[in-house]
């Protein structure tokens, strides 16, 4: 009894029997029902208020000119922000519409012959969703460096901030509009002598209002000021005094003058037959089905992982993508855009110190509301107001500080993220992300192929005193060579491009950089006592034919004795494995002793475990646990 008591008072503060009724886990602890929404109903309300204008904005830069897009805008906000506090897993993550999916999402409508293929688009690309959840993919989207993802931000606010000369300057280009990007670029910049002076005045001074106040008043006395609720909402006045033309002849056009009066749309099924887009097209719409699917996944995960890093408070990828797939279901079928993770939003929503989805379930009924209550006020936003929303939201996206960190510190991802901008704003930004992904892998894949490893030669037994510890630390009896200068020394180095040679010609002749001096002095040391050769990191298909040469360098300078130590590799493969088989063997049999230490981690595994040339070493006495063992027995042959 005593015992069982013990055990009882044990037993954590947070345990399934504690917990009060109707609790919900917050990053706080369990908390009850009632605390939870008055610990999130600001932070839902807020990013409310912030996500109705912008999702209007985000819903005519996805949609284009349909009639029906300020309001999907707003629908996939309610739905998508819904659906993701039942479905989701992260606290803090926002769901709705995004500025990374409406380049494609308008190219989409201008190619399929209107807003209405993109519901379709959302129930497709749930089904992707799926598929990737299913087979536990999303992990291996996160394979890229933050310099390509980075390059896709800086291409969406291209596309987003210089996607809005019409709204901004109330121009009117000749021709129907493009699915390329620059060419509805370039007819903008075509019809510009056609600009109206009211809107372009509006558009300047609102969007030079919400840089500086958000800058340099974000917050007041430490409350935030969320100018971009204030400054659109204020903008309706202008729109409406305009509109009842009270503003002595000055015109602003609103989104009435293009939209008509905005009417709640909660629910409204496409009504054109998924035939009519797909007709001719259909692996067209996989593909941007797809694309679709790929980039909300990837802003998603982003996204979660910025707000867990910055709460500390953890969730699980394979459940937020389950919940992503909910959302696109859900939105394609009430006739809503695809929706995904949103910075802006979901940075607000950690600023405001929500504790739990219930921030994102009071966001989701709070649109609602303002949809169902608010919606025809929207009408009177003036358009040029709508362009400095996006504009301000797209100079904020680009990741300008990150960028000049690059060009100061790593010149070749900074050339990268050109690239791969340029591939995204000229071509499709899915063919940018995947070209940018791969050349990132196959650069760090030859950085992995150049096979760091170390190589130590004993020059000197060591002089010891009578206590066993040395007369002096300066007899220098180790001499050892990194991965660089051994191969420059073994002349097995890999060769310069000839562009890479015609840079340094140049660098020295012309900009008087002096030649880089390898240390070239393997050869001039004898090779009478024993040489340790030490692989660090992976030793796979990539770089076991760099070790395979290293190896074969030693053995041709015909030392007493090589010692091959795994003990720095984290990982071999079958390619591995029958390169140090076959070195182990020309060694062998080169008169020079041959000594494997392979720890126990690396021999249970299953490369190694099942491998016969292992077990003819080990009966031989070829393999060794430790490096000190291994030069024990070499000392003593």
């Amino acid at each position: 009894m005593e015992h069982s008591t013990e055990e009882s008072t044990e037993q954590p503060a947070h345990s399934e029997v504690n917990h009060p009724r109707c609790a919900l886990k917050t990053r706080l602890g369990y908390q009850p029902l009632h605390r939870v929404i008055l610990e999130n109903w600001q932070s839902g309300v807020t990013v409310a208020m912030v996500s109705v204008p912008l999702s209007i904005s985000l819903g005519i830069a996805s949609a284009g000119g349909d009639p029906s897009a300020p309001l999907m805008g707003v629908s996939t906000a309610f739905w998508g922000g819904l659906c993701a506090s039942i479905f989701s897993s992260s606290d803090f993550n926002i769901i709705g519409p995004a500025g990374a999916l409406s380049g494609m999402l308008n190219a989409a409508t201008i190619k399929f012959g209107g807003a209405e293929v993109l519901p379709y688009l959302s129930l497709i690309s749930a089904g992707f969703i799926f598929l990737i959840y299913l087979l536990g993919l999303q992990r291996y989207l996160l394979l890229m460096p933050t310099a390509v993802f980075e390059c896709f931000t800086l291409a969406v606010a291209f596309i987003i901030g210089l996607g809005q000369l019409e709204m901004a300057l109330d121009l009117s280009p000749d021709g129907p509009k493009s699915e390329h990007f620059h060419e509805n670029l370039i007819r903008s910049l075509e019809a510009l002598h056609g600009y109206s002076l009211a809107p372009a005045i509006l558009f300047f001074v609102v969007t030079a209002l919400l840089l500086a106040l958000v800058k340099y008043a974000g917050k007041i006395k430490g409350r935030s000021i969320p100018w971009t609720v204030l400054i659109p909402v204020f903008t309706i006045l202008l729109g409406y005094l305009s509109d009842q033309k009270l503003l002595g002849g000055i015109v602003l056009p609103t989104l009435k003058d293009k939209y008509g009066t905005l009417k709640p749309r909660v629910v409204e099924a496409p009504s054109t037959p998924l035939a009519d887009f797909a007709q001719g097209h259909v692996m067209d719409l996989i593909r941007t089905a797809f694309g679709i699917s790929f980039v909300a996944v990837l802003e998603t995960l982003i996204s979660a992982k910025i707000a867990e890093q910055r709460m500390n408070y953890p969730f699980d990828s394979s459940r937020e993508t389950l919940g992503l797939m909910v959302c696109h279901a859900v939105c394609g079928a009430v006739g809503a855009l695809p929706p995904t993770g949103v910075f802006v939003r979901t940075s607000l929503n950690v600023q405001l110190q929500a504790t739990h989805r219930m921030s994102q379930m009071i966001n989701a009924i709070a649109v609602f509301l303002i949809f169902v209550v608010a919606m025809p006020v929207f009408s009177y936003l003036p358009q040029a107001a709508v362009a400095a929303l996006l504009v301000f939201a797209s100079i904020r996206m680009a990741p300008v500080s990150y960028i000049a960190m690059l060009w100061r510190n790593d010149r070749r991802s900074c050339f990268l993220l050109i690239m791969t901008t340029c591939i995204c704003v000229f071509l499709d930004p899915v063919y940018g992300l995947v070209i940018g992904m791969v050349v990132a892998l196959l650069r760090d894949a030859a950085e992995t192929a150049r096979a760091e490893s170390r190589v130590t030669l004993d020059k000197a037994i060591p002089y010891v005193s009578s206590t066993g510890t040395p007369i002096t630390t300066s007899h220098g009896v180790l001499r050892k060579w990194a991965t660089s200068s051994f191969d420059h020394g073994a002349n097995i180095a890999v060769k310069p491009s000839p562009l890479t040679t015609m840079q340094g010609i140049v660098e020295r002749f012309a900009c008087g950089k002096p030649k880089k001096q390898m240390d070239n002095d393997l050869h001039e040391h004898d090779y009478e006592s024993v040489v340790l050769y030490e692989p660090m990191g992976s030793m796979t298909f990539l770089c076991a034919s760099k070790h395979l040469s290293r190896l074969q360098a030693l053995a041709a300078k015909s030392p007493p004795g090589i010692i091959v130590s795994l003990e720095h590799v984290t990982r071999i493969d079958i390619d591995g494995s029958e390169t140090l088989a076959k070195v182990a063997r020309e060694i062998n049999t080169s008169g020079c002793h041959l000594a494997l230490v392979i720890p126990d981690l690396l021999l249970q595994g299953r490369v190694l475990k099942k491998a016969a040339w292992i077990q003819e070493f080990k009966g031989d006495g070829h393999i060794y646990s430790t490096v000190p063992e291994a030069k024990a027995e070499m000392n003593a042959l």
